[in-house]
Order: C-alpha cells, then sequence, then structure tokens
C-alpha cells in the first residue's frame, strides 16, 4: 500500500511540475516580464536587467524535476528540488496574497490564472506530498544505473534549453496568450451581457467631532455637527467578469481609432514594437516592400507602438511610409513576443502571428492570402 501511495504522489506531483515548468518553458518572454515584474516590486531593480536568465533557469529547473519524479529518476535530488521550490513559493505567494504587490504570481504563465490567495491554498496542499517524497526518498528505486539517469537528465536539461531558445528566436510553441491566433480581439475585449458584476461592501464615511473619528454608512449619516473626514474605497467582495483582453486600445493625434478599424474589418497588419528605440531595425526595408503591397491589394497596414516620443525619429530613419499609431506597452508585450513582431487580422481575427526572424516575404505572405 505504502508504495501505490509513494507512486501516485511521485506522478501527481511530477505532472504538476512538469506543467508549470512546460508553460513558463515554450514563452520565456512572458517568463522575463513576471520576474521583471517581481524585482520591481520589491525593489531588486538591480536584477531587472537578467530577468529573462532568471525566468528561463526557473522554467527549467522546475520542468527537469518534474520529469524526474515522473520518470523516478534521480529522486533524492528530484525529491528536495521540489520541496525547495514549493517551500519557497508558498512564503513568497503568502506574501503576495497580502500585499498584492505582484498581481498574478505566474506560476503556470499565462496558461492557467489564479489570484494569489489561489495559488498560495494550492501551494499548501501540494507542500504535504514534497514533505512526503522527502522523508521517503531512499525508499524510491530505480531500475537505471547511475550513469543511464544522468545521461537521461542531461537529454531532459538539453531539450528544455533547445525549446526555450527556439520560442525565444521564433515564437512560442503553444500559445496561451488572449492574442493567440483564432482570438476575436474585440469580442474577447467585451463583456457578455448578463455577466456577474463586481460586488462591493456597503460604502463606509468617517466623520470627525470633538477630536473623535467615526465610521458611518450611508443609512445612518450624523448630524451637521459632525465633520467629514474621508470615504474609503468600498471593499471588493466577489470579482465580476473579467474581459481577456483588458489594455487594448489604438489612438492617434485625433484619438482613439481602434473601433473604426475594428469596424471597418478586412484584412490587418499590425507591426508591434513596445520600444522602438530598442527595436531590431534590420527588417526596416522589408516592412517598408509588405506595406507597399498591402496598400496595393487593400490590406490595412500600420505600426503600433508605446514609444511616442521616438516614433517620427524612427519613421524617418527607416523610411516609414506606413501610418504609427499608438497602444499600451503591455498589450504590445502580449500581442506578440517580438521587438518588431507582426500580426494579421482578418475581420479582427487573429489569423497569425510572426517573430522578427521569421517575417515573411511579399510573395510569402500574397500566398498566405491568395491575393493575385
Amino acid at each position: 500500500m505504502n508504495c501505490i501511495i509513494r507512486i501516485i504522489v511521485r506522478i501527481a506531483t511530477g505532472l504538476l511540475f512538469a506543467f508549470s515548468g512546460f508553460v513558463k518553458i515554450v514563452d520565456p518572454i512572458g517568463s522575463e516580464i513576471k520576474f521583471g515584474e517581481y524585482f520591481e516590486a520589491f525593489g531588486m531593480h538591480v536584477l531587472v536587467p537578467g530577468s529573462l536568465a532568471f525566468g528561463v533557469l526557473l522554467a527549467v529547473a522546475e520542468l527537469v524535476t518534474g520529469l524526474c519524479l515522473l520518470f523516478g529518476l534521480r529522486m533524492k535530488l528530484a525529491s528536495l528540488a521540489s520541496v525547495a521550490f514549493i517551500g519557497f513559493f508558498t512564503a513568497l505567494t503568502f506574501v503576495l496574497a497580502l500585499t498584492d504587490a505582484v498581481k498574478d504570481c505566474g506560476c503556470f504563465g499565462d496558461a492557467v490564472k489564479l489570484t494569489n490567495w489561489q495559488t498560495f491554498y494550492k501551494n499548501l496542499i501540494i507542500l504535504p506530498f514534497t514533505v512526503y517524497m522527502f522523508v521517503e526518498r531512499r525508499k524510491y528505486k530505480t531500475f537505471m544505473s547511475c550513469r543511464a539517469e544522468l545521461s537521461v537528465v542531461g537529454l531532459f536539461l538539453l531539450a528544455s534549453v533547445g525549446i526555450s531558445t527556439y520560442c525565444y528566436r521564433h515564437l512560442p510553441l503553444i500559445d496561451f496568450i488572449a492574442y493567440k491566433a483564432g482570438a476575436n480581439i474585440p469580442k474577447e475585449m467585451s463583456i457578455p451581457e448578463g455577466a456577474p458584476e463586481d460586488v462591493y461592501a456597503e460604502g463606509t464615511y468617517i466623520y470627525e467631532k470633538n477630536g473623535r473619528k467615526q465610521t458611518f454608512t450611508l443609512d445612518n449619516l450624523p448630524d451637521s455637527t459632525w465633520v467629514f473626514v474621508d470615504a474609503p474605497p468600498p471593499k471588493l467582495l466577489k470579482k465580476g467578469y473579467v474581459p481577456k483582453i483588458q489594455d487594448f486600445s489604438i489612438s492617434s493625434s485625433e484619438g482613439l481609432i481602434h473601433d473604426k478599424i475594428f469596424e471597418r474589418g478586412g484584412y490587418v497588419i499590425f507591426v508591434t514594437s513596445e520600444n522602438i528605440s530598442k527595436m531590431n531595425t534590420g527588417k526596416s526595408a522589408l516592412l517598408n516592400e509588405l506595406y507597399e503591397f498591402s496598400t496595393k491589394s487593400g490590406i490595412n497596414f500600420m505600426m503600433l507602438t508605446a514609444s511616442q516620443d521616438d516614433a517620427a525619429d524612427y519613421a524617418a530613419k527607416a523610411g516609414a511610409a506606413y501610418p504609427i499609431f499608438f497602444t499600451d506597452a503591455t498589450a504590445l508585450k502580449s500581442m506578440v513576443r517580438s521587438n518588431p513582431g507582426m500580426m494579421l487580422l482578418k475581420d479582427n481575427v487573429v489569423l497569425k502571428k510572426w517573430h522578427y526572424n521569421d517575417f515573411p516575404s511579399v510573395e510569402e505572405l500574397r500566398n498566405a492570402l491568395e491575393i493575385n
């Protein structure tokens, strides 16, 4: 019986670690963004430039640990790693739940979103499993030699780093982001009719009289002898429906224009760059060719950036004839994990996305769209 329990605990915990590591491995830029949020939130600004390295290192460690647990390899080390991981993240997520310093811990990347309290409770449930494996670590048996085990673990490590490198140089193998292919952007921005709304506690009001402060509700406000002091924001009791896309907009010097773009529909190509000053400009000539082709083919082609101050300078240096509009940096980082990136829409639905390294030629774009 104890043998069966050990196997169940090992496999269940291994699956969890492997899944958590994999969803981060395939989205190294997402991991970089999340680590950057952590470092900024805790005042560790000097570490922000290393966010990508920290993100990849954590993802690789989680995935390899999970695979070792699944296949029963190097169980002494794997069980130690698992209990260390969960012990640390249980403490961290407890701090996050209390302070809300980072809204989403990112433990499952963009694949599964949990609140900080949900993540803390999840870790509390997993912690006994990891402690059990560590206590029972000497009872786990392997039928492989030490050299064979190390060779397999080495393959896991190389494969993990290889996948992460590929996804960094191209795009995530599996896209968990709200702007993935098939997503209807305006639909994902909307709130369905009848969707649950936020529920708040009754509002309170603080008044003062004779040096004494007292809290009142709207139904029992004091008389005019009391002086109003403050009205704290009401406490959120239950979160309502949250659209998958919350921060998307397109603005020009004339104001917001994304509704007009959505109403027009048809084919639209967005070239995205959250920071033009850090953008790789090696494809500027190709972008100009794609814009010329798009204009002749009736395709709406534009660049979206958060760098309003640098846009004119970029356009002059790149000889960019295409229009440049402005979008929130957070949205741009989510749209395409590349700077620059490219996104093709048809009737507001995302058809395809390209990393900078994979931008299509005019002929490739023509063939993809079946345009003569």
